[in-house]
């Protein structure tokens, strides 16, 4: 809940006011007092440079599971709706020049009517961006019209701004400035223009685009191929035994949940827990991401990227055998070759490995292997060439990892438990962040973790029944 609606909470009940060690009656924190409070959590300490609030959570936590035993270390992901308005470019672009003005109004004085109407901006006083640029949004003309001034007065009045932002404090001035940048990213990324200058709405997905003019750091993500989601991912490390959160953390939506799975791993050892094999899904089977924590020790049971079967095209890469430590390869035909060299790619290198094209003009499955080859004389640019093998980087990791999966594939079975940790942070309130910024959402998913692991360690500690042992169990049913 929100911070006025907690202290509303704490006014009138009990439990609320003993878990804050408040009296049965008096006085309760203000909304500002938890404001305060949580920005205060927010800052680093000067010993370990670490958030306070990772210290404390990774404080309590080790002390709550520091008895774990036989412990099933398992990694997962969720969405996270940001807090700000998710709207259409439209609708960011207006809202958001409002919100700007009304910002510079408040810090400069004088109304927003008034600097709407200096500006030549009348339709920023209006509560609706599209009510207030009086247009007929069901004509191309007049919806043509309306985004051509939309653009126009955004650029216009977000240079005046920049240019006059020495005019108010120091403290204020880098959010008119985010605000202006972001206005600015919105107008490259979402807007184009045609043959005649006229702007339209872009009809794609951009590259990093913002979904949130007041949640800028929010992104567009996808749990799947079908469910897709506009926010935050959230990621931790668990123990399916005791249901023990020992490791959370949140990031913009668009990013792969795998480098930061390697994150939460780091976290945990130092913590001092004892990782060997930690079960996750297939975001955390790429081969970097498996490197990666086989280089902290340890073993992450995922499946491995599944192979991606042609239809009609040329024989896949992993229908070739290949040797590397003899550096030879061979082909769905039988014939080997060791024509192999380095190719850049990336930032680094990979095998090639190439068939001459007398060999592969005569192999009966040329048609299937090499379909666009060319048969015929020899043209003056040079010889021809055969069918060209490119690996992957990590490509002998990558089979090894395909070839030893069918016998772990038994114990990833109870990765699927994982979703109960997934459904405590869920009921913690991890699925909406409460606030604005991806500094607060990680600060609510960590007191989220912390209550957790705090309500089962105050479990295994209260009294059990006479012929019912006492179990550090996170579902005492």
């Amino acid at each position: 809940m929100s911070r006025v609606a907690a202290c509303d909470r704490a006014k009138t009940d009990l439990a609320w006011r003993a878990a804050m060690r408040l009296p049965s009656s008096g006085s309760t924190p203000t909304e500002k007092t938890l404001r305060e409070f949580e920005r205060w959590l927010t800052q680093r300490t000067g010993t370990c440079d670490q958030l306070r609030y990772e210290v404390l959570f990774e404080g309590l936590t080790l002390r709550a599971c520091g008895e774990i035993s036989d412990a099933v270390w398992v990694m997962d992901g969720t969405p996270m709706y940001c807090y700000g308005a998710l709207q259409g470019t439209v609708r960011m672009l207006g809202d958001g020049l409002r919100g700007l003005l009304r910002r510079w109004t408040r810090w400069r004085g004088g109304t927003l009517a008034g600097v709407a109407r200096g500006l030549e901006v009348l339709w920023v006083a209006s509560k609706s961006t599209k009510g207030g640029l009086s247009a007929d949004w069901s004509d191309r003309d007049s919806r043509r019209e309306a985004l051509n001034r939309l653009v126009a007065d955004v650029t216009r009045v977000v240079g005046y701004i920049t240019d006059r932002l020495h005019e108010v404090s120091r403290a204020r001035r880098s959010f008119l400035a985010q605000r202006c940048a972001d206005l600015l990213r919105v107008v490259a990324s979402d807007i184009r223009a045609d043959e005649d200058g006229n702007f339209f709405v872009r009809r794609a997905v951009g590259e990093d685009r913002l979904v949130s003019i007041t949640d800028p750091r929010a992104r567009s993500g996808h749990k799947s191929k079908q469910s897709r989601f506009k926010g935050f991912k959230l990621t931790l490390l668990g123990d399916l035994a005791s249901g023990f959160i020992t490791a959370v953390k949140v990031f913009e939506g668009n990013q792969a949940e795998g480098r930061h799975g390697v994150e939460l791993l780091e976290r945990a050892q130092r913590m001092g827990l004892r990782l060997e094999r930690v079960l996750g899904d297939s975001a955390y089977g790429g081969t970097p991401v498996r490197l990666a924590a086989r280089a902290l020790g340890v073993e992450l049971v995922a499946p491995p990227p599944a192979i991606q079967e042609t239809q009609g095209g040329p024989f896949p890469k992993h229908k070739f055998e290949v040797d590397f430590d003899a550096e030879v390869a061979t082909c769905p035909g039988g014939i080997a070759t060791a024509n192999h060299r380095r190719a850049p790619y990336v930032g680094s290198s990979r095998s090639v490995f190439e068939w001459p094209y007398e060999t592969c003009r005569s192999c009966p499955l040329r048609s299937a292997c090499v379909p666009k080859m060319k048969v015929g004389p020899l043209s003056r640019r040079g010889r021809r060439k055969g069918r060209r093998l490119k690996l992957a980087i990590h490509e002998q990791d990558l089979r090894r990892a395909r070839a030893n999966w069918p016998e772990r594939r038994e114990e990833y079975r109870r990765r699927g438990q994982g979703e109960r940790l997934v459904a405590s942070m869920v009921r913690h309130g991890a699925r909406q962040a409460r606030a604005f910024g991806l500094a607060a959402a990680n600060l609510q998913a960590h007191l989220g973790a912390l209550s957790n692991n705090l309500t089962i360690w105050a479990r295994s500690l209260g009294p059990s029944e006479p012929d019912r042992p006492r179990l550090p169990l996170w579902n005492s049913s």
